[in-house]
């Protein structure tokens, strides 16, 4: 059974200087049904406790069913080079954005990244 969350209030929005480039993120309050559980996000891993009051995520499209992803989740800093569109709708990220008016299908259906297609320099 999916458990819907409550829409959190946005307390402020802000620049993470944890990433670099910095990730976007916002302060959140949530209403207290928005109880603990456990979290789980691409690659196995796993958060327990309450929706996170810090939270920032950048999805960006590298290939047709690749995509690189940071996230910020209180004071953890997570991030993905490589995940498929599998993973990540599988994943409590779907939930968690739709909580926050936000389709992760909108976001994976952006162009691929120009900067994917750039050529690499040789070593």
């Amino acid at each position: 059974m999916v458990q819907t969350l409550p829409q959190p209030d946005v307390l402020r929005c802000y620049f993470d200087d944890g990433f670099q480039p910095r990730l976007p993120a916002m302060s959140l309050r949530w209403e207290a049904a928005a109880q603990e559980r456990l979290w789980e996000l691409p690659d196995n891993v796993c958060i327990a406790g309450p929706p996170p009051h810090r939270f920032g995520i950048s999805i960006r499209r590298r290939a047709h069913d690749t995509y690189a992803v940071r996230l910020l989740w209180n004071q953890t800093g997570l991030s993905w080079p490589a995940l498929t569109r599998a993973e990540l709708l599988g994943s409590a990220l779907s939930p968690l954005l739709g909580a926050m008016g936000t389709d992760l299908w909108h976001l994976l259906d952006q162009p691929v990244s120009a900067e994917a297609c750039l050529p690499r320099k040789a070593a």
